[in-house]
């Protein structure tokens, strides 16, 4: 068995051992507003329900390369609010497109090629092809260290669920594994995606095979 000491290790390292380990993991494809009314779309797989009274969930962002935190964490502690939507094998580019680390004036949402439809009680939009979408509202967050790579928890608590007819959770799903490592659990399949490049005077690079 080999055995690691994380605090030895480079956060790079520590980031695939847990996310290789714990797998696999659900994906939550989060929808918010910037304080300005700027919309993002961005996928999460550190993810998870918490309890049923009052029902909550739990989504973890990290600070990014210069310990700045996602548009995400930072909209959801602005404005109180946020969308989690659910994703299938059908949306998996869509997701994949929206994954780097945009400049926080883009509107994620044209890139992404998804529907936007309004929500009953926040502010955020919800993807219409998503199969399960959760308006939430946000509980609390929680700062766990400082760097790049530090955890930014929210805590969010569940106020309304939207659930197509055709749902079976068992079969409609994704599911995030390590590396570019995906579960399509209507197979069950195995793919790789490759998260895209910004490339500053083109803007979106596809990812590698990518049409």
């Amino acid at each position: 068995m080999k055995s690691f000491i994380l605090a030895n290790e480079p956060t790079n390292r520590v980031y695939d051992i847990m996310s290789g380990s714990v797998v696999p993991r659900p994906i939550a494809f989060v929808s918010t507003l910037s304080a300005n009314g700027i919309q993002n779309l961005a996928p999460f797989s550190y993810f998870n329900i918490g309890g049923a009274n009052p029902p909550s969930l739990t989504i973890c962002t990290v600070l990014g390369p210069k310990g700045e935190p996602k548009d995400t964490y930072a909209n959801i502690a602005a404005t109180g609010e946020f969308v989690v939507n659910l994703v299938t094998r059908a949306m998996a580019d869509g997701m994949n497109r929206t994954a780097p680390s945009f400049p926080g004036e883009i509107d994620e949402w044209p890139i992404s090629g998804f529907s936007a439809i309004p929500s009953t009680l926040v502010k955020p939009a919800r993807v219409a092809e998503s199969p399960v979408q959760m308006e939430c509202r946000l509980f609390t967050t929680i700062e766990h260290g400082d760097g790049p790579g530090a955890s930014r928890y929210i805590v969010g608590e569940i106020l309304a669920v939207h659930v197509a007819e055709s749902f079976d959770a068992n079969a409609s799903l994704l599911a995030r594994l390590g590396g570019a490592g995906y579960l399509d659990l209507a197979g069950p399949e195995i793919f790789e995606l490759q998260r895209p490049q910004i490339d500053p005077k083109v803007g979106l690079s596809p990812a590698p095979g990518e049409n």
